[in-house]
């Protein structure tokens, strides 16, 4: 999909785009067993944020177009800088999650250079760059040799080293495309599609969300981590705290433990994921159920790890804070100084940690982890 940002019509991306794509489908069809379907099309107009163009905003448009038209991969190119988290710029941002991938033609050379009019160099580096970046969204691993699609890129000049894909790297290619690229689409209800998919892609989901990896996840949520310890201070110190603690109910606990989970896994959801867009039939496709299921998992295992974090944090306060004579006689039906009370108390003040942390967590950037989830791979 070709995108002149901002209603402009610039015919040098329209050539561009044309010429690369020729190239990437020549490489791509080297190989017998592999046979693709290379569309060229204008997506549509999108204006810039305070921060400029985000990278996200066009993965947001492809999974729209992408489902729209039914498509098993999209590569996004636009002729606009994009804004990158952690890299000066960005040529390019395939999330493997969605199979959409933004390339950006801004940085194929230097500005102001004469590389900038040499079309055909342009061309063949836009053509390899679009290879890399199918590869990757194949989840096909990097490679060490400078000639292969896959080798790392460091500048722009690195793209005029690719040349070839190897052999195991096209078995892996073809091995890995026809389950790629099979998506189905709902054609009754919606809910039994959406379980139905949901248990037939679970290892599919379990890599997405351990590919997002929620430790790294977890340290993007400042102010969550805040809110949570906020609250678990305040509840530390006060004697119903300990109270309840010494008395609930193992079954109790595991109740609220849960609820809290559900609740904190919903309100993260809503305020990261990418929406569950539907054709205009009202058909949601398997891609969207998977990218929706492993958002969710990517969510739960890191209020897991903040719970963990939380319950450690909490029993080194108990052991090495709080006195036991206070600990004993501070409750009025237990005794709160016994390790299975303590036990309770940190788990109960966790549980509150991921419940009130997800309220101050939805109010992290948007940006920032959703770049985590979905498109940790920048080159």
């Amino acid at each position: 999909m070709k995108m002149d940002v901002a209603g402009r019509d610039d015919r040098d991306l329209s050539h561009l785009t044309k010429r690369a794509t020729e190239r990437f489908t020549r490489y791509v069809e080297r190989e017998p067993r592999l046979q693709v379907t290379s569309l060229t099309f204008d997506g549509p107009p999108l204006t810039p944020r305070e921060n400029g163009y985000q990278a996200l905003d066009f993965v947001q448009l492809g999974i729209q177009e992408k489902t729209e038209r039914r498509l098993a991969f999209l590569l996004i190119v636009t002729e606009v800088e994009i804004a990158a988290p952690s890299l000066s710029y960005l040529l390019g941002l395939p999330s493997q999650l969605t199979n959409v991938a933004i390339l950006s033609t801004r940085r194929l050379a230097d500005l102001g250079s004469a590389q900038t009019t040499d079309r055909e160099l342009m061309a063949e580096r836009l053509g390899s760059l679009m290879l890399h970046c199918f590869g990757r969204l194949l989840n096909l691993p990097y490679a060490a040799e400078p000639s292969s699609f896959l080798a790392r890129i460091e500048v722009p000049a690195d793209l005029d080293k690719m040349r070839q894909f190897t052999d195991e790297q096209y078995n892996l290619m073809a091995s890995r495309l026809p389950e790629e690229a099979n998506d189905r689409y709902s054609s009754g209800s919606h809910l039994l599609f959406f379980l139905r998919q949901t248990i037939g892609n679970v290892p599919r989901i379990v890599r997405g969300a351990l590919r997002a990896n929620p430790l790294r996840l977890a340290t993007r949520l400042p102010r969550m981590i805040a809110t949570a310890l906020s609250a678990i201070v305040l509840l530390i110190f006060g004697a119903e705290t300990w109270d309840f603690a010494a008395s609930v109910a193992p079954t109790q606990l595991t109740v609220f433990v849960v609820s809290s989970f559900l609740a904190g896994t919903f309100v993260l959801y809503r305020a990261f994921s990418f929406r569950l867009v539907a054709t205009r039939r009202g058909d949601i496709s398997e891609s969207a159920v998977v990218t929706a299921g492993a958002t969710a998992l990517a969510l739960v295992l890191t209020l897991l790890c903040l719970f963990v974090f939380f319950g450690l944090l909490m029993y080194g306060v108990v052991l090495f804070v709080f006195p036991d004579p206070l600990m004993s006689t501070w409750t009025s039906a237990r005794d709160g100084a016994t390790v299975d009370a303590h036990v309770r108390l940190v788990i109960f003040l966790a549980a509150v940690g991921i419940l009130s942390g997800s309220l101050g967590g939805s109010a992290d950037s948007r940006s920032v982890v959703r770049n985590v989830l979905f498109a940790g791979d920048e080159t």
